[in-house]
């Protein structure tokens, strides 16, 4: 072969044709599309996830005032998602708000028909079960000096706060309270149970 025929095949088979190109553009675009996908329909749960952790580290936080400075927490739920800690004063002292929190956007206490209580078992029948007033909300717990958990009668019972964003049944979270150690734990519904 001659010089300028090996130039003249080298130009050729230099570079991508126009159909590998397109092909490899075309495997870039589905993959990343999947991807998309696969985030947004998860972006729920996870965001989810973080509003029962901040629900639990609200609850830890009064049951630990409490103990440390030996003094009762008044932990009210009210409106549809909004929760307020507040240290009682001693002898006629004022009250000190320790938080008010809501809980993140679109978040609400919330009870899904179809979805049963948690393997707990201390009641479903209202987004916030703890001897309310007719099962409503306001609702108070009492965190005591001891960690225990008094509910809205002033009486000792377990339970449960339901948690999710209305009309996704993914995003189902519920957090329980053993009354007598102010043991608190997260509970996430995986669409067949609670986990």
């Amino acid at each position: 072969m001659t010089q300028q025929m090996r130039l003249r095949n080298a130009d050729l088979e230099a570079g991508f044709t126009l159909i590998q190109l397109v092909s490899a553009l075309s495997i870039i675009v589905i993959v990343t599309v999947i991807a998309y996908e696969s985030y947004y329909n998860a972006l729920p749960a996870l965001r989810a996830n973080t509003a029962m952790q901040l629900l639990v580290a609200a609850l830890r936080q009064a049951r630990e005032v409490s103990v440390d400075q030996r003094r009762t927490v008044q932990v009210t739920f009210q409106g549809t998602a909004e929760l307020v800690g507040v240290i009682q004063g001693i002898n006629g002292a004022a009250n000190t708000t320790i938080y008010d929190y809501f809980l993140p956007e679109g978040f609400v206490y919330v009870v899904f028909s179809s979805i049963g209580d948690t393997p707990d078992g201390f009641g479903n029948s209202a987004a916030v079960t703890y001897n309310c007033p007719a099962n409503s909300l306001p609702c108070t717990i009492y965190f005591q000096s001891d960690g225990s958990v008094l509910d809205g009668g002033q009486g000792s019972s377990n339970g449960s706060i339901f948690i999710g964003l209305t009309g996704q049944k993914n995003t189902a979270r519920a957090v329980t309270i053993l009354s007598a150690t102010g043991k608190i734990k997260g509970w996430h519904y995986t669409g067949s149970g609670w986990n």
